[in-house]
C-alpha cells in the first residue's frame, strides 16, 4: 500500500534538490521526473513558496506534484534562450520593492517595473528607500512623495546611527509582520540590511559595492524566511532589470494607474500615448500631472513589449477608425 502524499512548503530551491518544510521539519528532497514532463511557459516547475505534495520512502522521498497557487510574482526569464517566465516567489501576499538612493544610484524603471508586475498580479505593493542619508538634499522627500501620491506606502531608510529613521523601520516590521513579502531591487540596494535591521535574528550576509559602484549578488537565492513575531519574507538575489513576461502594449497602461485612467479623455481608444495626437496623458505631462520619470519607465515598458511581439494586442498605431465618438 502506497503512502499518503503530505503537503509540505517550499522554502528554497537549489540546483537538484528543494528544501521544504514538511510538519516543521526542514527536509531536502528531489523533484518527481514527471514535474518536468508537462510544457509549461515557467523556467522551472517550482517556485519558492509553492505548496506541494511530497512521498516519504524512509528518510527519502521526492516532491510529486504542485497545488494550486493563490498568487504568484513573475518576470520574464533573464539568459533564456526561449521566451519563458521566471516565477520569482509564489503565494506571497505583499510585493516590496527595495531602491537605495545613492550607491547604488536610484533606478526608477526597476523599481517602476516591480510595482507594474505586481500590479498585474493584484499584489499589493510598498517601498522601501535606503541609505537616504547619502542622498542628494530633497531627493528622499520628492521620490516619496511621487510614489505616496500613486497609493503607495513608501518607508524611507537608513542605517546611520545618526539619521534616525528608526520609526520607519518600526512601521515596516509591523507590515511584515501581517504577510508573506518578497523583496525585490538591485544588488547593493540594501535588502538584507533592511531585513537584519528589522529582524536581528536572521543573520543575513551583508555584501558592498564594487570598484564601479554596483552592488554585488549577496543572496545566491530566493529563500523563505519566518520572522519573529510573524510573517515571513523571502529574500531574493538583486536584479538589474524587471521586464514582465507576456503583457500586451495595449495593457502596459493599466499597470501604470495614473496613465491607464486618461485613456477615455485621448482622441483615440487605441492610443499608446507615445506620439499620437490628441493624447490626453501628452497635456498631462506638460502640465506636470504625470512625473517625467513615470513616463519614461512605462514609454520603456510600451516599447519592449511592442519589439517582443506582444504588441498586436494593442499596438497598432492609432487610426481614425479607431477615433472615439
Amino acid at each position: 500500500m502506497e503512502s499518503p502524499l503530505l503537503e509540505a512548503l517550499v522554502l528554497r530551491l537549489d540546483a537538484k534538490v528543494c528544501h521544504v518544510d514538511l510538519g516543521g521539519e526542514r527536509i531536502l528532497l528531489p523533484l518527481a521526473g514527471k514535474l518536468f514532463e508537462a510544457k509549461s511557459h515557467e523556467k522551472r516547475p517550482l517556485a519558492v513558496g509553492d505548496r506541494v505534495l511530497v512521498s516519504r520512502q524512509g528518510q527519502g522521498g521526492a516532491i510529486e506534484a504542485l497545488l494550486p497557487r493563490q498568487s504568484q510574482l513573475t518576470r520574464r526569464a533573464a539568459s533564456e534562450g526561449a521566451d519563458k517566465a521566471q516565477v520569482i516567489a509564489a503565494n506571497v501576499t505583499l510585493v516590496l520593492a527595495v531602491a537605495a538612493l545613492a550607491e547604488p544610484e536610484f533606478q526608477p524603471e526597476l523599481v517602476d517595473g516591480v510595482l507594474a508586475a505586481a500590479r498585474r498580479e493584484s499584489l499589493p505593493a510598498a517601498l522601501a528607500l535606503t541609505k537616504v542619508d547619502r542622498a542628494r538634499a530633497g531627493e528622499a522627500e520628492r521620490w516619496s512623495a511621487l510614489y505616496r501620491s500613486l497609493g503607495l506606502r513608501v518607508f524611507a531608510t537608513s542605517t546611520a546611527p545618526a539619521h534616525g529613521t528608526g520609526a520607519a523601520f518600526a512601521e515596516l516590521a509591523a507590515l511584515l509582520r501581517e504577510n508573506r513579502t518578497v523583496l525585490c531591487g538591485l544588488s547593493g540596494a540594501g535588502k538584507s540590511t533592511l531585513l537584519n535591521t528589522v529582524a536581528p535574528g536572521l543573520e543575513l550576509r551583508i555584501g558592498s559595492l564594487n570598484h564601479v559602484r554596483q552592488g554585488r549578488h549577496t543572496t545566491a537565492h530566493t529563500e523563505l524566511l519566518p520572522l519573529p513575531g510573524g510573517g515571513h519574507v523571502l529574500d531574493t538575489p538583486g536584479v538589474r532589470s524587471f521586464h514582465l513576461f507576456h503583457t500586451g502594449a495595449q495593457e502596459m497602461q493599466f499597470l501604470f494607474p495614473e496613465i491607464g485612467a486618461l485613456l477615455p479623455q485621448c482622441g483615440y481608444r487605441n492610443c499608446l500615448h507615445l506620439d499620437e495626437p490628441g493624447c490626453a496623458v501628452a497635456a498631462a505631462r506638460a502640465a506636470g500631472a504625470i512625473a517625467g520619470s513615470r513616463y519614461a519607465s512605462y514609454c520603456g515598458m510600451v516599447t519592449a513589449a511592442q519589439a517582443g511581439g506582444r504588441g498586436a494586442a494593442g499596438g497598432a498605431r492609432p487610426s481614425r477608425r479607431g477615433r472615439r465618438r
